[in-house]
Formats: C-alpha cells, structure tokens, sequence
C-alpha cells in the first residue's frame, strides 16, 4: 500500500514542479514557489549516497532555496543527513479514509475559464499571494490530470488526483475568515464520494506536524497509516 501511495504523491507533484532524477533520489523544484516544503524536496531515496545529497543540496542552494529531504523508514539516512548538518524539520503524516459520508456536497470544479478562482482562493488560504498568477498558470496546464475543486461559497479549495486506485487529496484549504465553519471537511465528504463513484480503493492526504491538524483529521475518520521525517540544512 505504502509504494502505491508514494507513487500519487510523486505525481501530483510532477504537475506543479519539475522532476530531476538523481542516483537514488528524486528532486521536485519550482524556482517560482521557492523553499516550499512540499514542492521542493528531495525524496524517494534508495540509498545512502553522500555524493547524491550534496548534489541535490548545490541544486536547490544555486536558486537561493532550501533543500527538504524525506526520508520514509531510513535510519541510515537520518544519521547521514545529521552527520552532514542537517536539522530535523518536520514530520510528514501520511492518512487514509473508506468511510463514507451520507451525502456528496454540492461543489465547483474549475476550468481554464475560472482557474483563477481557485488560485486565489489556495494563495489566501496559504499566505502565498505572490504566487497568485503561477498558481494560476499550473492549474491551467494540469486540469487534464488532476480535479480543482472550490465549495459553493468559493472560499475553500482542494486538489483531487487519481492514480492506482488511489485518489490523492492534496492543496487543502480554507481562507482565514471562513474557517472553522466546516468547509474544508465539505470538500473531503465529496472526495470520498468521488472515492467511491470511480471504484477507487480509498482516499489518501498528507499533514504536517508543524501545522497541528493531525488530530482534526483523525476525528473525521483518518487512520494514520504512516510518517515521513523532512530534513533541512
């Protein structure tokens, strides 16, 4: 389950950021969403290469970036990576769902006509306004593999994709004056319907420690089903 998981992760971000295969990495980077700790990584790591990690550090430092490494049940890695000074940033919760809920909300799902609607809504949930026009543009070139959905009061987002039977969710959020109002956990009852309409075998989303939102999505009916720890320097 974990390969098939890790392999809607690695293609969803192949359509927000460029794919550099390295010896035994790969490295996601987007000069135009700089050090962000999903969209700039180094991940999906085989083996324990000094050389690869300061070949993926000069990368990501020649744009002026920070490099985050994942690292999935690596001990080897971990102590390489403190070995050559990196920091332990941040944990990765990866969850899943089957459970469904009664109904499917009522949600909109953007075109090239109104992406920018969803990018606006994504750049004020995340603080991120000057990315508004790529946003924009990487929805534009993507809708062809993956849903955009905005709820019915255009003030909550999310991105849904599909592969091996697995639907991603991905992009969660909710602009600051709407939340807490359920909106968000709107968007995750017709994920799971759609989960369910194409036959697909659960829903996936991944949280980071640092935002606190573990134990929220939990009471929604998540199992925790694994961790990845994230590396700096």
């Amino acid at each position: 389950m974990i390969p098939t998981i890790e392999e809607n992760d690695l293609g969803f971000t192949d359509l927000w950021c460029k794919r550099i295969q390295l010896e035994c990495g790969t490295v996601f980077i987007n000069q135009e969403l700089p050090n962000d700790i999903f969209f700039d990584k180094l991940t999906k790591i085989t083996c324990t290469s000094e050389k690869m990690l300061d070949e993926a550090a000069s990368l990501f430092h020649k744009y002026g970036m920070r490099p985050f490494v994942y690292c999935l049940d690596y001990p080897e890695l971990e102590d390489l990576l403190r070995r050559k000074n990196f920091i332990l940033y941040d944990i990765q919760h990866v969850l899943v769902k089957k459970i469904l809920p009664v109904t499917k909300p009522e949600v909109h799902k953007v075109s090239q006509g109104d992406s920018m609607l969803w990018a606006k809504i994504f750049c004020q949930a995340y603080d991120c306004p000057e990315w508004l026009n790529v946003v924009d543009c990487i929805v534009k070139n993507s809708l062809k593999s993956a849903d955009y959905i905005v709820d019915e009061s255009n003030s909550s987002c999310m991105a849904l994709y599909q592969k091996n039977l697995v639907m991603g969710l991905y992009c969660l959020g909710t602009v600051p004056a709407r939340r807490n109002q359920g909106l968000a956990s709107s968007l995750i009852d017709f994920a799971l319907q759609e989960v369910d309409q194409r036959k697909l075998e659960f829903l996936m989303l991944e949280t980071y420690e640092k935002d606190n939102l573990l134990d929220f999505y939990v009471k929604l009916g998540f199992e925790k089903l694994y961790q990845k720890s994230i590396y700096t320097i």
